[in-house]
């Protein structure tokens, strides 16, 4: 970031000359002497700090940051009371402290010659002063995480998903796009390292890296069994390298050949059919180790699945073990019997709680109910051979199955009411007797 990027960062403060002027200056010695335009100062420049370093790469120095603000000939003062400032709250650090937990494979692959320590801070921490060397190196803490997930993702998209192990040079270069630089994918995979995301090894000069099957697992240390796969990749890589340089000699040695017979060179045109046999020979032999090498690989492949699959019986195992071990065979039983003895003592409860006698008081004589239910039996019988009895001739209005429903009904009830207005006329008159008048009316026949 020059300076006129940092003005279109912030384009509204930049082209304020009283402002930049205030902002240019030095920090106050004390912050309590004025908090409020401590605080404001300090976040218009941690805020252009981490977005220069966003734009610049990984890693920045304070002389890189003195540079990029650079405004009409003037760097701000108080870059190195920022750096302290962004250090103190885990923004950034130091990359020499970023790189003090690298093993010693890392060590030994050179990383501590990219990310060496400056050698005037080195001094200036021998003679035990504070001051920051305009040469040393930081780290922009959240960008180095970011791009270490992007690697992550990245290689493991490159990778075979049941073995994740590649070389070192064949994953910088999947990862080019996001580090650009040796210097940046070290940092990107030191990061992964401290997460627990990488192991590193280094077989016959060539630098191996291992990365965890997923971003929710940890990853193992590098073994034997890593290193005879990425020994079986790389000779399978080799392999088909030559398949394929055949491939091409035996198809120019056949387009020879042919422009040869043309020319009417014969001689030379069997000499090259002769050179395309051997080279098909030799293709078919590489095919056969081809086919020997990925019958070995799917066999390790499917071993470590065999594998998870029978830790995951143990483990189950074990669990059923864990849960089931205070109960056995007879515990069930005397438990089953207890359960029996308990429900027969319910119902022994509940029949004693049915039959329980209440005293004088609720008791109940069986015999006096009986007589007073046949009592009741005796007078319903009475009740009933009071009725009269059920007319033996069919009753007049019974053989008029022709007439129609409505009309019969009316003629009936025409019928009822000029026998009841008889009726009451006897009655009134003294001349006929109640009891043979409600006999008539049962009895239709008799009027």
């Amino acid at each position: 970031m020059s300076g006129w990027e940092a003005a279109e960062a912030c384009a509204e403060d930049w082209a304020d000359d009283e402002r930049m002027a205030h902002l240019f200056s030095a920090f106050k010695r004390s912050r309590e002497v004025n908090s409020r335009d401590w605080d404001s100062k300090m976040g218009f420049w941690a805020a252009l700090v981490a977005r220069a370093a966003r734009g610049r790469g990984l890693s920045f120095s304070l002389a890189d940051l003195q540079l990029w603000f650079l405004r009409k000939g003037s760097a701000p003062l108080g870059l190195r009371v920022v750096l302290d400032d962004m250090i103190r709250r885990g923004l950034i650090q130091k990359e020499s402290n970023f790189a003090a937990n690298v093993d010693a494979s890392w060590l030994a692959w050179g990383v501590g010659l990219l990310l060496v320590k400056p050698l005037k801070w080195t001094l200036s921490s021998m003679l035990g002063t504070d001051q920051l060397s305009p040469d040393e190196s930081f780290v922009l803490v959240e960008l180095v995480e970011e791009k270490a997930a992007q690697v992550l993702q990245l290689c493991q998209k490159s990778l075979h998903s049941s073995h994740p192990v590649g070389s070192f040079a064949e994953l910088q270069a999947v990862c080019l796009s996001t580090c650009p630089d040796d210097r940046s994918f070290y940092l990107a995979l030191l990061q992964l390292q401290k997460e627990k995301r990488v192991a590193v090894a280094e077989l016959d000069g060539e630098k191996i890296v291992k990365f965890a099957r997923s971003s929710h697992h940890k990853v193992s240390p590098v073994n034997e069994i890593d290193i005879g796969i990425f020994q079986l990749m790389r000779c399978e890589k080799l392999l088909n390298q030559k398949v394929e340089s055949l491939s091409e000699d035996a198809e120019r040695c056949k387009k020879e050949a042919q422009s040869y017979l043309k020319t009417g060179k014969k001689q030379l045109a069997l000499k090259c059919l002769k050179t395309k046999k051997k080279s098909e020979k030799r293709l078919e032999n590489i095919h056969a180790k081809l086919d020997t090498i990925q019958t070995i690989l799917d066999r390790i492949y499917s071993s470590q699945s065999d594998k998870m699959v029978v830790d995951a019986y143990q483990a189950g195992l074990g669990a059923l073990k864990q849960s089931m071990k205070d109960v056995t065979v007879s515990k069930v039983e005397s438990l089953m019997d207890q359960i029996e003895e308990f429900c027969d003592t319910q119902e022994d409860i509940n029949q004693a709680i049915a039959g329980a006698n209440l005293g004088p008081a609720g008791a109940v004589d069986m015999d006096e109910l009986e007589e007073e239910l046949n009592t009741l039996l005796a007078e319903v019988t009475q009740e009933e051979s009071k009725l009269p009895d059920v007319p033996s001739t069919p009753l007049p209005w019974s053989s008029s199955a022709s007439v129609p429903a409505a009309d019969l009904i009316d003629h009936e009830l025409e019928a009822e009411l000029s026998k009841l207005t008889l009726s009451d006329t006897r009655i009134q008159a003294g001349a006929v007797d109640p009891a043979s008048t409600n006999k008539a009316l049962l009895d239709p026949t008799a009027l």
